[in-house]
């Protein structure tokens, strides 16, 4: 993928932009990084335009560019713009920006980090958002050996500000924002949003509560962006000042806290990880402009293998699940119990540290980031038509909307998410109150999941883009471990006894590497792969018999297979009763269904949300959890063996069951 990225001015944002660079390189595609600090001129747009990128990305606003008519410049050379939203965005929105994203919405993907962010620009009227996170950067984060941790001190990055006093307490907006500050700090947790809208009720603050209604622009531009400028200071001066007794290294002010404050001077970004590691426990206050999520310090620091306390934020329970209780605070008295705990429990604390270490580098880099943007955004449509190709494409793409559950048949159900998926493929996933399961709506038609198995899924661009490997014959130790244990599987139900094994059908088969193992294991073998390019290159390695196309009716005998397995099948099958039937049909007498698929009410699902990787439209048409995959195999008279949580990956739902009826 070629992919152009804008850096502008700013703290962190140049910092943000070079990791997102960096993590686009080691996925292998080809960026062009462009510095835009000073000035955007004429050689820049055209190195641009040379490089023929897929996409542009920069941070915030940055990458909006506009000729001295005002046009739009890469909306008209037909260049979508993805826009990372690590601040607020309704403080730099202005009516020109707000119009264009409206009027062409396919051509600027805003990947916004905070939810209340995300909702705000919802109900602007705003659409094609996605939810991100930020994340670490592990070249620039990581543990060095020479470094001492001095035990029992305390230490906090970050800026704080000499605040002036008000100058015009008499001001209605000055006093808001003076009120608002105050109810922050003595509520901690209360996102900022919510305790300006609990003071909007007051009738004092009654003309600010009408122009947050009629002229919410100026709301979040002068009265909100002070709040968070302002108050951010003072906040923070609050929480370290309370904090007495023991040594507290405060890096970026030059104020004296209290007495316990050890007063440094600001820490350059190339030495922020070594800092995070001198001391035992560093601080994270955020600023007042986060209302539910995350700021880089958290994955920085465990990313160092430095420990952190933070102050609660929604997003903590998201990031650290199982462990965000731990390693937040919700008041002062919070802080002082949890910051003498950790001082003063070496052993706990260096634990945590451990554990979360590995976390932040298997979820929460930035090549984690960068596949999330590269997953939501289609690579394969031609930029400049792809606003008018999802319209004409919709009646080819989409069946008609549901009328029941494709499972039990149930009429009552609710909308989980609203998910766009690969290639622009949006729809709704409704999760069945009668039996659980989860189905999308609408489905994608027959023909155009046809079309996506056979020219997209096996592509090289979309391997890519899914963090494959680009050459489908390639096979690791690891996917060689599985396919032994999947037939492990298969024979701890099979007779042990017989020789030869038996005959196997292995549905959606790939590329034959598990039919090859049971081909080893003396069984004889047959596969069947909806792609043409997959299934010969199981005739090619392995010499398989694989028959291309979908089982239904007229292929294959019936009572001709002792076993019958789909690995990771069943949640792309639209019509699952039909395909049962045909299960049924081919199995001979107490035959074996074997099959894996994810677990839809798994706690990897529960923690992921709208995240969860098996949300893919349009290919996870269908999603099962214990419940609804016992109703479906009852329902075409299976005997139930085995349903459990598999070893391959997290939220894996195993089943083993046996034909019991004709």
């Amino acid at each position: 993928m070629r992919i152009a990225i804008l850096k502008g001015k700013g703290i962190i944002a140049p910092h943000v932009t070079d990791d997102y660079f960096n993590a686009f390189k080691e996925l292998e595609h080809d960026v062009l990084l462009v510095n835009i600090d000073q000035e955007f001129g004429i050689r820049d747009y055209q190195a641009i335009l040379d490089f023929k990128p897929q996409f542009i990305l920069a941070y915030g606003y940055v990458g909006i560019t506009r000729d001295t008519n005002g046009r739009f410049l890469w909306r008209e050379e037909g260049i979508p713009l993805v826009c990372l939203h690590y601040d607020n965005p309704l403080f730099s929105l202005n009516d020109q920006f707000l119009n264009e994203f409206k009027e062409f919405p396919s051509f600027y993907y805003h990947f916004v980090w905070d939810n209340y962010c995300e909702k705000f620009m919802r109900e602007a009227g705003i659409s094609n958002i996605y939810p991100i996170m930020l994340a670490t950067n592990p070249n620039k984060f990581y543990t060095d050996t020479n470094i001492v941790t001095q035990e029992n001190e305390l230490a906090f990055v970050g800026s704080i500000k000499t605040v002036q006093p008000s100058t015009n307490l008499q001001h209605l907006e000055q006093q808001f924002i003076d009120h608002a500050i105050k109810q922050k700090i003595n509520n901690f947790n209360v996102p900022l949003f919510d305790v300006c809208m609990d003071a909007l009720s007051n009738p004092k603050f009654q003309p600010i509560q009408l122009l947050y209604k009629d002229h919410s622009e100026v709301f979040w531009k002068n009265i909100y962006y002070s709040i968070h400028s302002r108050g951010s200071s003072i906040f923070r001066k609050h929480v370290l000042g309370s904090l007495r007794g023991v040594d507290m290294h405060v890096y970026g002010t030059q104020e004296q806290l209290n007495e316990s404050t050890i007063v440094r001077t600001a820490v350059p970004y190339n030495e922020l990880s070594m800092t995070y590691q001198k001391h035992a426990v560093n601080l994270n206050i955020s600023s007042l402009q986060l209302e539910t999520s995350v700021n880089n310090r958290v994955f920085d620091v465990f990313a160092s293998k430095g420990f952190v306390l933070s102050d609660y934020k929604k997003d903590m329970e998201r990031v650290f699940p199982g462990v965000w209780e731990a390693i937040t605070f919700q008041d002062l008295n919070d802080l002082l119990i949890k910051a003498d705990y950790y001082l003063t429990h070496k052993k706990e604390r260096d634990e945590l540290v451990a554990e979360l270490y590995n976390h932040i580098l298997e979820e929460h880099t930035y090549k984690h980031r960068a596949t999330e943007i590269l997953n939501v955004i289609s690579l394969n449509d031609s930029p400049r038509d792809n606003v008018q190709k999802r319209s004409s494409d919709q009646k080819e793409q989409y069946k008609e909307p549901m009328e029941s559950c494709p499972i039990c048949d149930g009429d009552d159900y609710t909308q989980l998410y609203k998910i766009l998926g690969h290639r622009q493929f949006e729809t709704n996933l409704h999760r069945c109150t009668a039996c659980g399961g989860v189905f999308m709506d609408p489905q994608p038609t027959e023909e155009y999941l046809n079309w996506f198995y056979q020219n997209i899924y096996y592509s090289e661009d979309h391997r890519k883009k899914m963090g494959w490997d680009t050459e489908i014959s390639n096979v690791t130790s690891g996917m060689l471990r599985s396919y032994e244990m999947r037939m492990d599987l298969v024979e701890s139900f099979a007779d042990q006894t017989r020789f030869p094994r038996g005959t196997l059908l292995d549905i959606g088969c790939s590329t034959g590497h598990f039919l090859a193992e049971a081909q080893f294991r003396y069984w004889s073998v047959q596969g069947i792969e909806i792609s043409e390019s997959a299934a010969n290159e199981g005739r090619k390695k392995y010499g398989l018999n694989v028959v291309t196309g979908e089982i239904n009716d007229d292929i294959f005998e019936n009572e001709s297979f002792d076993v019958v397995t789909a690995w990771d099948v069943l949640e792309h099958i639209p019509t699952p009763h039909a395909f049962m039937k045909n299960i049924k049909r081919v199995l001979k007498k107490d035959g074996l269904f074997v099959a894996n698929t994810p677990n839809v009410n798994s706690s990897a699902s529960f923690h992921s949300g709208s995240k969860w990787r098996h949300l893919d439209p349009p290919l996870h048409v269908i999603l099962y959890d214990h419940i609804s995959l016992r109703i479906l195999m009852k329902m075409h008279g299976f005997e139930i063996l085995k349903i459990s949580s598999g070893p391959e990956y997290l939220g894996q739902l195993q089943i083993i069951a046996k034909k019991t009826i004709n």
